[in-house]
């Protein structure tokens, strides 16, 4: 845990990232709270430099949703109040790192594992969200699903080879920005980058079979799937690089 005489400027530090995220409309006043206390956790269990991935996230985001506005709008597939999230897409797509980060609480888990599957977590949302926001733009998708048929851009399962070379992106970019933010050495790079593009495809999945309509037995909606998806690298990574060390 970081000395407690830097609380105070990571306080500070948290709460001006979380005004800046409204001040441009990222998120809305109740995500931006949400954003301060995760972003609080993650700091004095990780460390204040940990945050840089959340950040380079959030950053991610609010690029990819604003590119290609217009056409997004016209296809109907645009994210609502000109892409500014709210709580629940908060939780949905920061939880699991939320939770990965308390690992280091836990006596015996290494602390490379904990930065690796940290880094996961959040490789995992930014390429989904790269992928979910650039890859509509390919005006065309198909299911990820055999027999992999035509379906509507933006539809639950749907991917695209515009969408695919995003989610890799989006992994990457996390998974570069992991070496300085959380010390994970450079010869796991990899590790967050695989399991992040991995968990884009989950995601994917997950949206195909189980997210929708409740009565037609699909019980997940997209927070939840967006938090499964990232959850499930983030854990296999933490028990994979565990058991290497």
């Amino acid at each position: 845990m970081p000395d407690p005489a830097w609380l105070p400027v990571t306080v500070l530090a948290l709460a001006g990232l979380s005004v800046l995220a409204y001040a441009i409309r990222a998120l809305d006043l109740l995500g931006a709270a949400a954003s301060f206390f995760l972003g609080l956790l993650i700091a004095l269990l990780g460390g204040l430099s940990w945050i840089a991935l959340m950040v380079l996230f959030t950053g991610l985001s609010v690029v990819a949703t604003r590119v290609g506005r217009a056409a997004k709008e016209r296809q109907g597939v645009a994210e609502a109040a000109g892409g500014e999230r709210g709580v629940r897409n908060v939780m949905g797509n920061g939880a699991a790192a939320g939770i990965v980060v308390l690992a280091t609480q836990v006596p015996g888990v290494p602390p490379v594992a904990v930065a690796a599957a940290y880094a996961a977590a959040v490789a995992a949302v930014a390429a989904d969200t790269m992928a979910s926001e650039i890859g509509v733009l390919a005006g065309r998708a198909r299911s990820i699903l055999p027999p992999f048929a035509a379906v509507r851009v933006g539809s639950d399962g749907g991917v695209s080879l515009l969408g695919q070379a995003a989610a890799l992106v989006g992994a990457a970019a996390v998974a570069a920005a992991a070496i300085p933010a959380v010390g994970l050495p450079a010869r796991l790079v990899w590790v967050p980058l695989v399991a992040g593009f991995l968990g884009c495809q989950v995601d994917s999945l997950l949206g195909a079979t189980l997210e929708g309509d409740v009565a037609r037995g699909r019980p997940l909606g997209k927070q939840d799937v967006n938090f499964l998806a990232s959850l499930l690298p983030a854990v296999a990574v933490l028990i994979g690089v565990s058991l290497a060390s």
